[in-house]
């Protein structure tokens, strides 16, 4: 694997174990729990940046077509801890296998999602992808930090 994925994958990996810190002894109502209105859950962030990953960072770098339906990402529930553990170590080994299949040439590569129908160069989905994961992982901490103050209260 060229350096260059070795390195997004390192953050992917750093980003999962912020994750899994802030999921440590979460009761599972806390995980389904939403601080307010217009707000999303543990269990909704988790998956929706895991599904984004593997979408931004192996799918269409790849030139994948994606069965990815974010729509449903919203409607996550009732998943536990382990669950969102393996979701997670399920996206990492999919983006490191789709990076044992790149080169760096392929960064300069024209990707084009239908999703979005947009183009893109398969290095901008890439740090597209490490950009949003680590916003939602502020966002997981956040939520945790809310939970631990309302049952305080």
């Amino acid at each position: 694997m060229e350096k260059f994925y070795t390195d997004c994958l390192e953050r992917f990996s750093t980003l999962h174990k912020e994750i899994k810190s802030a999921l440590d002894g979460l009761p599972a109502e806390a995980l389904d729990w939403y601080p307010a209105e217009e707000t999303n859950s543990i269990n909704v962030l988790v998956v929706h940046l895991a599904s984004a990953e593997r979408f931004w960072a192996a799918d269409v770098p790849l030139g994948q077509d994606s069965d990815r339906v974010r729509a449903e990402e919203f409607k996550t529930a009732g998943l536990t801890t382990d669950e969102l553990d393996a979701h997670l170590d399920d996206t990492l080994a999919a983006i490191e296998a789709g990076f044992n299949q790149m080169t760096l040439t392929d960064l300069e590569e024209m990707r084009y999602s239908r999703q979005h129908d947009m183009h893109v160069t398969a290095a901008w989905a890439i740090l597209h992808a490490l950009d949003h994961s680590a916003m939602h992982v502020g966002h997981i901490q956040l939520t945790r930090q809310w939970w631990e103050a309302s049952v305080k209260n």
